[in-house]
């Protein structure tokens, strides 16, 4: 009985100690940098994590869904990204200009690899049914485009086609260039093999090739269809109400994430870009295709983090891996840094690694949360690692966790993709106060997977993924040494 009663005791005060931080967490956000609206938008919307989050938040605040979908055969994968932007508060008239609505394309086929479109804030028209029973759909509608939970019919004129300088590709190139000299001085090949930074700089386009490159404005028309049916949705429940578990619950974090299908056949999928004249340039099919569906909003990306995601599976058809990895401002970034400027010997104590990490196995309909907020997971490894004789990059990861009959299970994945064939990202940036190039995004990695029982050593999955996104940006090496 007095075990009972000790146990009942340290648990009410692990509960109290947690609601004293939370509500000191937001005290003290509501001190350095009130975002009330930001934080009653997260907190209405908790249960509603698809639909529209910005209504009346006009600054310092993004949101984007992003689109996957990849070819009846597993060839080729594109990615259309959708959303608004406001930068943090500045001079009326430079905010006012960087306030948009944006569609982002990526894997075009021709006549370049992407492409970014830019309409003004009053052309984004939220169009969600918010009655009861319709949490997991959303619509909005940017210019002639409408984007739902399933459908997209996109219509982007060459008029409001935006380009990216070569000032600033050349400099995000000479940024990725830097960062992966520093992974490979990580590695201990470096010191058998010492390189340089020109030689990494090398494998993108050069800052006079870039000036000689004349991309002329395009247009795109599109239109998919993938059922609402027949999508794969991420369980729920009031205590972990999306992928961000019970971290939803804290509305001032950074970055939030929204899953809406972890895999979904599409039933159509047409695309073509045309000239400026409406001479086609370029056409591709996606019907009986496979697509992918999630969401981010906030005020910022994180500094560093790590993403793949593949839903194109050899072995068990239907299956789906989501992997995010990042720094987190546990107290969202105002806080963090307001910590690093007036107390820097307590920086490390406001920036933490966190980890979503989800894997669907479809065969058996069974999914394996490996997650920060699951308190019986763990991840145990991770590395960003360079072949220079391949070209390559690979991000390998070990976690862990229990299944739903409490058996220990492994899973251990490699994501490799080619070094500098990726496409340049814009992301919102609180230092450019912009959407401004900010990661390479690959659309063609390759995963290999392996899920077993941690007891008896059986291997329930081993398959491999194709047509995988990656993305890596940041001081990895922060992330390894946190974790490992």
């Amino acid at each position: 009985m007095r075990d009972s009663t000790s146990s009942s005791s340290w648990k009410l005060g692990r509960v109290l100690a947690t609601l004293f931080v939370l509500v000191a967490a937001i005290l003290v956000q509501q001190a350095i940098a009130p975002k009330q609206t930001y934080y009653w938008s997260n907190l209405r919307n908790l249960h509603h994590p698809l639909q529209f989050h910005g209504e009346r938040i006009h600054n310092n605040f993004f949101e984007g869904w992003y689109y996957k979908f990849t070819n009846n055969g597993g060839t080729h994968t594109m990615a259309v990204i959708a959303g608004v932007y406001h930068p943090p508060h500045q001079r009326h008239s430079v905010q006012r200009n960087n306030t948009h609505a944006f569609v982002m394309v990526l894997g075009l086929e021709a006549p370049a690899p992407s492409a970014y479109y830019r309409f003004s804030r009053i052309e984004f028209v939220d169009l969600s049914n918010r009655a009861p029973g319709h949490e997991s759909e959303f619509k909005v509608r940017i210019g002639n485009s409408v984007f739902a939970h399933n459908e997209l019919i996109i219509d982007l004129p060459a008029s409001h086609y935006d380009k990216i300088s070569a000032q600033e590709l050349d400099a995000f190139y000479n940024t990725a260039s830097q960062q992966y000299l520093q992974q490979f001085q990580n590695s201990k090949e470096a010191q058998l093999r010492p390189l340089t930074i020109e030689y990494f700089r090398s494998l993108f386009p050069s800052g006079q090739e870039l000036a000689l490159q004349d991309q002329e404005a395009f247009a795109i028309k599109a239109h998919f269809q993938f059922p609402a049916s027949a999508q794969t949705p991420l369980p729920t429940s009031w205590l972990l109400p999306s992928i961000m578990g019970t971290t939803a619950y804290l509305p001032f974090l950074e970055c939030i994430h929204g899953v809406a299908s972890l895999h979904h056949p599409i039933q159509r999928g047409q695309i073509a870009t045309l000239s400026e004249n409406d001479t086609i340039l370029s056409k591709a099919s996606y019907d009986d295709g496979i697509g992918y569906l999630e969401k981010d909003w906030g005020v910022n990306f994180p500094s560093t983090w790590i993403w793949a995601q593949t839903n194109v599976f050899k072995t068990a058809p239907g299956s789906s891996m989501l992997f995010s990895l990042a720094s987190i401002p546990v107290l969202g970034p105002d806080f963090s840094d307001w910590v690093r400027k007036h107390l820097p010997f307590a920086s490390g104590m406001t920036e933490w690694p966190g980890m979503l990490l989800v894997y669907y196995h479809a065969p058996s309909k069974t999914v394996y949360n490996f997650s920060t907020y699951i308190l019986t997971a763990k991840l145990r490894s991770v590395r960003v690692t360079l072949d220079i004789d391949k070209g390559t990059q690979t991000v390998y990861f070990k976690a862990m966790t229990r299944d739903h009959n409490w058996s220990e299970v492994a899973l251990e994945a490699n994501i490799t993709r080619t070094m500098g064939g990726g496409i340049p990202l814009r992301t919102p940036s609180r230092t450019h106060r912009r959407m401004a190039i900010g990661v390479e995004e690959a659309t063609s990695a390759r995963t290999s997977v392996r899920l077993w029982r941690v007891g008896s050593g059986e291997i329930l999955v081993e398959d491999e993924g194709l047509g995988s996104g990656l993305e890596v940006e940041g001081d990895v090496k922060w992330l390894e040494d946190h974790v490992n």
